[in-house]
């Protein structure tokens, strides 16, 4: 007879993710559309456009129900995804730290 035993190995949680993690990219005065629920589509010369979740919610900022309307200018520190969250952004995008924001 033969016993095999299995294990699971609890993976380690990337603790330098989220708003509160390290910056790895810092976008400068691009054009955004507020898309809602405080994520932005931001024009991006690499990828085309990338979508980041603002850290920071403001229920003042104008939905663009157009996806050829950029309604602001936005900086700021994206951060890191945390893996395992029920909703995360396609990426590549992440939570953003806004620096600066300017509606058009």
């Amino acid at each position: 007879m033969s016993i095999s035993a299995f294990s699971c190995k609890k993976e380690k949680v990337d603790e330098d993710c989220g708003c509160n993690g390290q910056t790895y990219r810092t976008l400068e005065n691009l054009q955004a559309r507020y898309t809602g629920n405080g994520t932005f589509a931001v024009a991006d010369s690499i990828d085309g456009y990338i979508y980041v979740s603002a850290c920071d919610m403001d229920n003042a900022l104008e939905v663009s129900n157009d996806d050829k309307t950029w309604n602001y200018i936005i900086s700021g520190n994206v951060k890191k995804r945390c893996l395992g969250l029920d909703l995360e952004l396609p990426a590549p995008g992440g939570p953003i730290q806004i620096t600066y924001i300017k509606k058009k």
